[in-house]
């Protein structure tokens, strides 16, 4: 199960060194990893005569079936260890706009499978709603980017979120395999109001590349930055994973960005929060759970529900 997951992940990650860092073990181990499954099944998996690597067609039916074993194998090991001691009672989330709905309605439903006795609830907000529902009390959890900026919080590290540039397929940068940060003075951008923790880190790491820009547009919605994007010839910095089901569907280019920038993602909880934890024991075993398995890169493999729109509320906004 183990050599099927590196391959998921090799596969979703388009690389072997990011499998490796993802799952705490060298490069040589993934690859060895994977040569050991193909010689177990008596297939190529990888075509590794062209840079980048391809997966081959029974690599591509090993993916595809293989995220369901191994999902399912996960939701057996949770639902053994819940025999110890069935948790009942209710967990309330409250999470940013770009959290990615669909990476986190597939995480409640997967806990819930595994302990049918507990609700989960998740509400989306702003970062500075988030926050508050934290701290008051109407939260139990919160998910949230930049998350020691926030005092009264105590913080776990959930992901740490690569950005990249995003433009659309045709502009001239979608062929561009690395954009440097240099660069990007020379083109529009779409980017976030100052007001937001993800639209000043922007703008402090483009000052500090010497990066003089004047946003054309400053939006705190990632999905009116992209239809943007789409329309106009306007590029911008997004976290990569907010745009891999447009990538896919061919409408818009993820470029890498030289120096990296990453946004970091925490799961909060209130300070004062010793004794909760211990009388809510379903919320810790969430967070717990949300800690093993929201690193998931691509939404796209989850189905994506998503919440309703409220009247007047916009979502996927920036934070």
């Amino acid at each position: 199960m183990q050599a099927l997951r590196l391959f998921c992940d090799v596969a979703a990650l388009n690389s072997f060194s990011k499998a490796a860092l993802k799952h705490g073990i060298t490069q040589p181990a993934v690859s060895q990893r994977i040569r050991q499954l193909e010689e177990q099944l008596g297939v190529e998996l990888i075509d590794r005569s062209v840079r980048p690597f391809r997966i081959t067609q029974a690599g591509e039916l090993l993916v595809r079936e293989g995220r369901a074993l191994v999902q399912s194998y996960d939701d057996l090991v949770e639902r053994v260890r819940s025999f110890d001691e069935t948790p009942t009672g209710d967990v309330r989330v409250s999470a940013i706009y770009s959290a990615g709905v669909g990476l986190l309605e597939g995480l409640r439903e997967r806990f819930q499978r595994a302990y049918p006795k507990v609700r989960v609830t998740l509400a989306y907000d702003r970062p500075e709603l988030v926050a508050d529902a934290v701290r008051e009390g109407d939260s139990d959890l919160g998910i949230i980017s930049y998350p020691h900026r926030w005092p009264g919080l105590t913080v776990r590290r959930l992901r740490d979120e690569e950005m990249c540039v995003v433009c659309a397929a045709q502009h001239p940068l979608a062929k561009q395999k690395w954009v440097s940060a240099g660069s990007l003075g020379r083109w529009p951008m779409a980017g976030f109001g100052a007001e937001l923790p993800l639209g000043r880190d922007i703008r402090r790491y483009l000052r500090s590349h010497r990066v003089t820009t004047d946003f054309a547009h400053r939006i705190d919605n990632i999905d009116t930055v992209k239809a943007l994007l789409v329309e106009t010839g306007s590029v911008a910095i997004l976290p990569r994973r907010t745009v891999l089901r447009e990538v896919a569907q061919g409408t818009l280019a993820a470029v890498e960005l030289r120096p990296g920038l990453t946004r970091p993602m925490g799961v909060v909880t209130a300070r004062s929060a010793g004794r909760a934890r211990s009388a809510n024991k379903p919320a810790e075993m969430f967070a717990e759970f949300l800690l093993r398995h929201g690193q998931a890169v691509n939404p796209v493999d989850l189905d994506d529900p998503g919440p309703r729109q409220r009247p007047g509320t916009a979502l996927n906004r920036a934070s």
